[in-house]
């Protein structure tokens, strides 16, 4: 366990110097103009995986992330975000980008379903850490501090940072912000 939670802090502290590195540590979080900071192109397409719902692609050091269109605005700024991760985390080697491609599928991509009981494979453990990154990029933890110290409201947090309410509950949840009732 010790390792997974260095392996999250790892991945946070990564988003918050590469948001720095490129003047774009504060709010409100637009995954696609950091993508286009980090010279990736974005765009909506229909993926020839049908399952899929995502990816990102380099090719000749040029990157690209392609996504469905979906339903919820929400769901699609997580999606980008989930696919700069993979990019910053797995297809970049120190200053140079190696030439690659990573599909995320519905079942893969969002919070709802959890790895396969048993050791986590190193597949499960990139959507994990891309899971993280996501989170941290749309939901840096400092200004969910700062902004929950001002004002504790879960629906008011979620027009601030561009989510939905569940996940920023999650969030606050997550970094022991919220005292259930009765608890306090």
């Amino acid at each position: 366990m010790i390792g997974e939670q260095q392996r999250r802090v790892d991945v946070e502290h990564r988003v918050r110097r590469e948001l720095e590195r490129i003047g774009m540590y504060r709010l409100p979080t637009n995954p696609i103009k950091i993508a286009h900071r980090l010279g990736l192109d974005v765009g909506y397409a229909e993926l020839p995986d049908k399952t899929a719902v995502a990816m990102v692609s380099v090719k000749d050091g040029v990157g690209r992330i392609s996504a469905v269109s979906m339903e919820t605005p929400y769901r699609l700024r997580f999606a980008i975000a989930h696919e700069l991760g993979h990019y910053l985390l797995h297809l970049m080697d120190g200053n140079t980008v190696q030439d690659g491609q990573i599909k995320d599928r519905a079942v893969d991509l969002f919070w709802e379903k959890e790895p396969p009981a048993g050791p986590i494979s190193d597949d499960w453990m990139r959507e994990i850490e891309t899971n993280w990154f996501a989170t941290e990029l749309l939901m840096p933890m400092e200004f969910v501090r700062e902004e929950w110290g001002r004002n504790p409201n879960i629906h008011h947090m979620a027009r601030i940072f561009g989510v939905n309410e569940e996940a920023i509950g999650s969030r606050v949840a997550g970094l022991n912000l919220w005292i259930p009732a009765g608890k306090g």
